[in-house]
């Protein structure tokens, strides 16, 4: 079976358990990134130190370019457009909602191409959305959705996209649970993994460093607001910098007591599911988590604390609790293993993932 993946967010965390099945030699999986124009503009900036250093004086951009765009990349993303009407391939395709492809989308399904839409996206009210959208963009969205094959992250987006299609399935992300497994704990210590931005609520866990200072925390990731950790003044404070080593990074969760998620709902972003969570558990990690939409349908008592959202005093409280029944983490550690062994293993999703592939989808 041959699955050509369109998106504009090629990044494999999303796609373990369709990899797997490739793995398993049940599907051939290729990548079409869609972005054409981004990864144009990317491989004249990266290729120009001119264009670098005026982009990192005046916009704040960095002036390495870890992601090597070769023209080819760039050709193969524009010519992917013609090659995808022609194509017999099934087609996955991966947008922000309500992306302006949606009437390319539609003509792609009127031509009768097989596709599945995959979203993490829960909310499909007409009432929420990452970037209002015209009207004839949503137009194009409620057509592209009728009664094709939807697949979902979350039991919320499933409940909402089922008025679009009676084919809507859940399959969360995987998780690695080979490489995310338990191992010996270092002395307590509270760990952070991922963009290190305001909406995260960096400065709320510095806050709770800054009232807990017999405390270890260690800060994992890169983004906006680095320069709040590396300037806290806390000695408390750790910050290792962004590792894209998984194995250093699965070390770094299994010697960890707790994991910290304490993000907050902005316009047009909400933590949407949170595999840093599962992540964790899987490590034998207890979390902490804000009440954000992925999180909630995650955490449960039996391996975790669900929290408000900007609420440095209960985080402060759940941590301290921790710190003093490090006793009870080991127990929670076990629970949320067997969790994600349970729900999150990629043996399984990826079987339904193939159930999804195998089926009939709409033909226009």
């Amino acid at each position: 079976m041959d699955v050509l993946i369109f998106t504009e967010c090629p990044t494999e965390d999303y796609y373990r358990a369709l990899l797997y099945l490739e793995k398993k030699g049940k599907a051939k999986v290729r990548f079409l990134d869609s972005r054409t124009l981004y990864l144009f503009f990317l491989k004249l900036y990266s290729s120009h130190a001119l264009l670098r250093k005026i982009g990192h004086r005046y916009f704040g951009k960095p002036l390495d370019i870890d992601k090597k765009v070769r023209w080819k990349d760039v050709g193969r993303s524009f010519l992917g457009y013609f090659t995808l009407v022609f194509t017999q391939k099934k087609i996955i395709a991966l947008f922000a909602p309500y992306h302006s492809l949606s009437p390319y989308l539609y003509f792609l399904k009127l031509l009768g191409k097989d596709i599945v839409f995959m979203t993490s996206w829960p909310y499909w009210n007409e009432q929420e959305y990452v970037h209002r959208p015209l009207p004839f963009v949503r137009f194009f969205w409620k057509q592209f959705l009728q009664n094709i094959s939807l697949v979902t992250i979350s039991q919320t987006g499933k409940i909402q996209l089922e008025k679009y299609s009676s084919h809507v399935t859940q399959i969360p992300h995987a998780v690695d649970i080979e490489t995310f497994h338990p191992g010996k704990k270092k002395s307590f210590q509270v760990l952070f993994v991922g963009r290190i931005i305001p909406e995260k609520g960096i400065q709320g866990i510095l806050d709770a460093a800054r009232q807990l200072k017999h405390i270890p925390f260690v800060f994992v990731g890169s983004g906006s607001a680095v320069s709040l950790v590396q300037n806290s003044g806390l000695k408390n404070v750790c910050y290792l910098g962004e590792i894209r080593d998984r194995e250093k990074l699965a070390q770094i969760f299994r010697e960890s007591s707790v994991f910290v998620l304490n993000s907050y709902k902005i316009p047009g972003w909400e933590e949407l599911y949170g595999i840093v969570l599962l992540e964790s558990l899987a490590s034998e990690t207890p979390v902490i988590s804000t009440d954000c939409v992925g999180p909630q349908e995650i955490v449960q008592k039996e391996f975790g604390f669900l929290i408000p959202q900007k609420d440095t005093d209960a985080l402060k409280e759940k941590i301290q609790y921790c710190f003093e029944h490090q006793g009870e983490l080991e127990k929670m550690g076990e629970e949320g293993r067997t969790f994600v062994e349970k729900y999150y293993d990629i043996e399984n999703l990826s079987g339904k993932w193939y159930a999804v592939l195998i089926s009939k989808t709409f033909k226009a």
